[in-house]
């Protein structure tokens, strides 16, 4: 096999690699998993279609590279629907209702730390999502977001102090009266 044929092998393999946690901060940005898919759809076929793609395609040099275009694509997005529109985007997540056992507690906490995220200011989102779930350096966030790392660091401690406050508010355990 040719190194061509070699590199776009590994390359469409990354960008396979890539998919869910693309999808995951695609979700944190739009709020909607439609718009979500779509963002990420859009993400592929541009990184397919570009002329420079990171040589070797690695998972390392080609998923920051992946997540500016998906940031560039949202922000496009939301400058277009601004413009042109005065729907308001999608709110909430579904959330689950009556805890019965631990996977529905389980749930009901991920979906108490998603709304909680969601509440976060775009500017502290961005970083909780991409440091904490999606595991990107803050050197790869910087480039990013276009800021120095320090920028990113006090970010991302006063994002995990409001979530702190926000969880703590939201999950007190309630004092049950004796009867």
């Amino acid at each position: 096999m040719s190194y061509l044929k070699t590199a776009i092998a590994a390359f469409g393999e990354t960008l396979i690699a890539c998919h869910a946690p693309l999808y995951r901060y695609a979700r944190s940005l739009s709020k909607d998993p439609a718009a979500a898919e779509e963002l990420v759809q859009e993400v592929c076929q541009r990184a397919l279609a570009a002329p420079h793609k990171p040589i070797p395609p690695t998972e390392e040099n080609t998923r920051p590279w992946l997540f500016t275009i998906l940031r560039n694509l949202w922000h496009n997005e939301v400058r277009r629907r601004q413009r042109w529109s005065s729907e308001p985007f999608a709110d909430d997540y579904p959330t689950v209702s009556e805890p019965v056992d631990v996977e529905v507690d389980r749930k009901l906490l991920q979906s108490e730390v998603r709304h909680a995220i969601d509440l976060l200011p775009e500017v502290y989102r961005e970083v909780v999502v991409l440091r904490d779930i999606e595991g990107l350096s803050y050197a790869e966030i910087a480039q990013l977001l276009g800021c120095p790392e320090g920028t990113v660091m006090s970010r991302l401690a006063r994002a995990r102090e409001s979530l702190r406050r926000t969880l703590r508010t939201r999950t007190m355990p309630r004092k049950e009266v004796k009867r």
